[in-house]
């Protein structure tokens, strides 16, 4: 364990960091795998070898102090490079090793990168995994991941975006929608398409068509029903709650609990899949082959 001269613990910075980064004790325990008795302990040691409280703590919160903001700052991208330094020594295109951190949507991640990663992790048994699905967009420096895999467009300037693949989406319907509402229709009109309720997820903001000249045409969704995952957005459509806009391969393993509909002279706009990393340095070798494993294997992870 490296100590600097008076006698502060490298590892008790890096817990210190994880709790700054988070603000909360519990969730930082469990990204470090420790109790958080003894997080807390370790971290009330660092402040005793500083001389400096580093947080502000109440029965309900937790906060920075000035000291400690100043620190975060200055050591969560030194812990974080010489983190990646060590696991770089270890790393090599023969057998890659280190922790691979990764992030993904919950739908995508689940489907398709999540098996990928998985033959992936098992095929190169140095490779340490961790895999976080969420909706919500991480700051990967930040936090600390080393890829991403987000649906496109990009548009941050600080981050490398490589698109992967791409993913035809399309709307459905339960069957008892289709026979009642629908008065036994599936091909329709866009404004009879647009009057329906949608169950949605709280990331799609319009529906978006193209039409046969390649033109976009967009609306609005009417929401019925809004969920926070897209897997509940396919189920609530299977209880007749609403269409769904999502991906069609996931559609068509609902079987006859969905049916596909077209909206006449336009489709549904393809999503791009885009495997995203920071831009400020080269890639480790593990990072670089996790990604490349994952665009060569469309089978396994489809």
């Amino acid at each position: 364990m490296v100590r600097s001269k008076n006698g502060i613990k490298l590892e008790d910075v890096e817990f210190f960091v994880a709790v700054g980064r988070r603000l909360r004790f519990a969730e930082a325990a469990r990204q470090l795998g420790v109790p958080a008795s003894t997080l807390s302990r370790r971290i009330a040691a660092l402040e005793n070898a500083l001389g400096q409280r580093l947080f502000q703590r109440t029965s309900r919160s937790v906060g920075l102090t000035l000291e400690g903001t100043r620190l975060l700052a200055r050591s969560a991208r030194l812990i974080e490079e010489l983190r990646g330094a060590l696991d770089d020594s270890m790393d090599s295109d023969d057998e890659p090793a280190g922790k691979l951190r990764v992030t993904a949507p919950l739908q995508t991640g689940a489907e398709r990168v999540a098996p990928a990663l998985f033959a992936f992790a098992a095929r190169y048994p140095r490779v340490e995994l961790e895999l976080r699905l969420t909706n919500a967009l991480v700051d990967l420096v930040e936090e600390g991941f080393d890829l991403a895999f987000r649906l496109g467009p990009i548009s941050d300037g600080d981050l490398v975006a490589r698109r992967l693949w791409s993913a035809p989406y399309a709307i459905a319907a339960a069957p008892r929608v289709v026979q009642g509402a629908l008065a036994g229709k599936t091909s329709l009109a866009r404004a009879r398409v647009a009057e329906q309720p949608f169950v949605l997820t709280r990331a799609l903001g319009t529906v978006k068509l193209l039409r046969g000249d390649g033109s976009l045409d967009e609306f609005e969704p009417r929401a019925r029903l809004i969920v926070n995952d897209p897997r509940l957005a396919i189920a609530a459509a299977i209880e007749g709650l609403g269409l769904v806009c999502a991906p069609r391969d996931t559609l068509e393993k609902q079987g006859k609990r969905l049916i596909e509909l077209t909206v006449r002279q336009r489709r549904v706009l393809p999503r791009e899949i885009h495997a995203v990393y920071p831009s400020r340095r080269l890639l480790p070798a593990r990072v670089r082959m996790a990604l490349e494993w994952v665009q060569r294997h469309p089978a396994d992870s489809a």
